[in-house]
C-alpha cells in the first residue's frame, strides 16, 4: 500500500502514484513547462509489503523533463540517456541481480542488444502486417460494441475496452480465447502493484504472478517448438538471431512485454477515449457527423490520454537537457503526458480537437525505442470507434469513474455506462 501522498507546498506531487487516483495534474506539468522544463523532484516515501513484514521504500529522486523539446532530445541521446543503465521504470533494480534480469526486458535494453532482440518480431508490427489482421480486429469489436448495445448498461473498461486488446493478443499470440483473463489479472496485478485493489505492494503477490506468467509462457513456448503454428510465440520460440535462439528468461520476458503492453495500453486508451468524447460532446459530434475523420481522432485521443505517461532514463555521463546540467547516475524522467500538452508544439493544447492537424505527439515514444505497437494500438481504437460511432450520441457514463493508483499509466479500473 502507498502513504498519502507527499506534496511540494502547494503543487501537487508529481511522484506520488496516489496523486493520479483524482486525475492527471495537468495545471502542475503545465506550470512545470513554463517554469522549470527540467526540475528536480524528490521521491515520496512508499510502504510495500510481504511475508518479512512491512518495507519502506524511497528513490534518490528524479529530474522531471516535462516539455516536448526536453523529451524529445533526452529520446534520442541514448548515448546519454541510457535504458539499460538501471531500467525504464522509476524505482531503481534492488540488487545486481534484478538489475541484471530487468536488462532481460526490451524496453531496459541499449544497443546493440536492443535491436538484436527487437528484429526478431518487427516484421509482425509493420503497417502492411498489421493491415492484414484489420478483418479480424473489425469483427471483434463490432461484436463487443453489439453486446454492449443489447445489454445497455455495462462497464466500458470490462467490456469494451480490456475485450478487445485481449480478443487480439489471443489471435496474435495463438492463444485459447478463454485464456485471455488470465493475462487481463496478470498485467492489473504487475502494471496496478501501487493500487490498493491491485497490487497492493504487495512484494509476494507481485512476484507469484511473474512466476504464473512465466510458467504459462514457457509451457506455450515449448508446445510451439514442437509444433510451430505459424502465430507470433511460433515465430518468438523458433526465431534465430545470429545462429541463437532466444533464452528461455528473454522468450518469457519478450512474452511478457506483449502480453502487457499489448493488453494496458489500447485498454487505457480505449476506456479514456470513450469518456473523454462523452465529457465533449462538440468533438463527439464532430467525429459522429464524419467531420472529424477517425484517422484524426485516433491521434489526438492518443495526445490527449498518453496512456503510457512516463519512462524513466539514466544518465550515463554528466550532461546537460534543455540548459540543466545532470550528473552520471542520476534519473531522468520523461513525461509524455506533459510534452504532449506544450504549447510550444500545440496550438491550444488543453482543448480536445479531433481535427487537430500537425499532431507531433510522443505517446509511442519516439528514437530507438518507438513502440512496436503502434500501428496495431491505431487500427484497434479506430476499429472500436468505427463499431461505436452509430451509438455515441447514446452513450452516457452512469456511475463513478475510478481511476487506477499509478504514476506510470494514465488507467480507469471502471467506468458504468449506458447506450441508451
Amino acid at each position: 500500500m502507498t502513504s498519502a501522498s507527499v506534496d511540494a507546498p502547494g503543487y501537487p506531487d508529481i511522484a506520488h502514484p496516489g496523486t493520479y487516483a483524482v486525475g492527471v495534474p495537468h495545471e502542475e506539468f503545465s506550470r512545470r513547462r513554463e517554469h522549470e522544463p527540467v526540475a528536480w523532484v524528490p521521491e515520496p516515501l512508499l510502504w510495500r509489503h510481504s511475508t518479512g513484514g512491512r518495507i519502506a521504500s524511497q528513490g534518490s529522486g528524479f529530474w522531471a523533463a516535462t516539455t516536448h523539446e526536453a523529451v524529445l532530445s533526452a529520446s534520442r541521446r541514448s548515448q546519454d540517456f541510457s535504458s539499460a543503465a538501471k531500467g525504464v521504470f522509476l524505482t531503481d533494480p534492488r540488487t545486481p541481480g534484478d538489475l541484471r534480469l530487468t536488462r532481460q526486458l526490451l524496453v531496459n535494453m541499449d544497443a546493440p542488444q536492443h535491436g538484436r532482440i527487437r528484429k526478431l518480431v518487427t516484421s509482425v508490427f509493420t503497417p502492411r502486417a498489421v493491415r492484414e489482421l484489420a478483418g479480424s480486429v473489425t469483427a471483434h469489436a463490432e461484436a463487443l460494441v453489439e453486446k454492449v448495445v443489447r445489454a445497455g448498461d455495462f462497464d466500458v473498461v470490462t467490456d469494451l475496452a480490456s475485450e478487445l486488446p485481449l480478443l487480439v493478443l489471443s489471435d496474435l499470440l495463438g492463444m485459447p480465447a478463454e485464456d485471455r483473463h488470465q493475462l487481463y489479472r496478470w498485467s492489473n496485478h504487475l502494471v496496478g502493484f501501487d493500487d490498493p485493489e491491485y497490487g497492493g505492494g504487495d512484494v509476494d503477490a507481485y512476484r507469484t504472478t511473474m512466476a504464473e506468467a512465466f510458467s504459462y509462457a514457457l509451457k506455450l513456448g515449448m508446445q510451439r517448438r514442437e509444433h510451430p503454428t505459424g502465430d507470433l510465440i511460433s515465430l518468438l520460440a523458433n526465431a534465430e538471431v545470429d545462429g541463437e535462439r532466444l533464452s528461455d528468461r528473454e522468450f518469457c520476458n519478450f512474452w511478457l512485454l506483449l502480453v502487457v503492453a499489448g493488453n494496458e495500453t489500447t485498454r487505457h486508451l480505449t476506456a479514456g477515449s470513450l469518456q473523454a468524447l462523452v465529457e465533449h460532446p462538440e468533438q463527439r459530434d464532430a467525429l459522429v457527423s464524419g467531420a472529424a475523420p477517425v484517422s484524426a481522432a485516433v491521434e489526438e485521443l492518443l495526445r490527449w490520454i498518453t496512456p503510457i505517461m512516463q519512462f524513466r532514463r539514466t544518465a550515463v555521463q554528466d550532461t546537460e537537457l534543455c540548459g540543466q546540467p545532470i550528473a552520471a547516475g542520476e534519473k531522468v524522467v520523461l513525461f509524455y503526458i506533459s510534452a504532449n500538452r506544450d504549447a510550444a508544439v500545440f496550438s491550444d493544447p488543453q482543448r480536445l480537437d479531433l481535427s487537430r492537424d500537425p499532431n507531433p505527439h510522443l505517446s509511442f515514444g519516439i528514437g530507438p525505442h518507438f513502440c512496436l505497437g503502434a500501428h496495431l494500438a491505431r487500427l484497434e481504437l479506430a476499429a472500436l470507434l468505427t463499431a461505436i460511432r452509430p451509438h455515441l450520441p447514446r452513450l452516457e457514463l452512469t456511475g463513478p469513474v475510478v481511476r487506477l493508483e499509478s504514476n506510470f499509466v494514465n488507467a480507469v479500473k471502471a467506468m458504468p455506462a449506458r447506450i441508451g
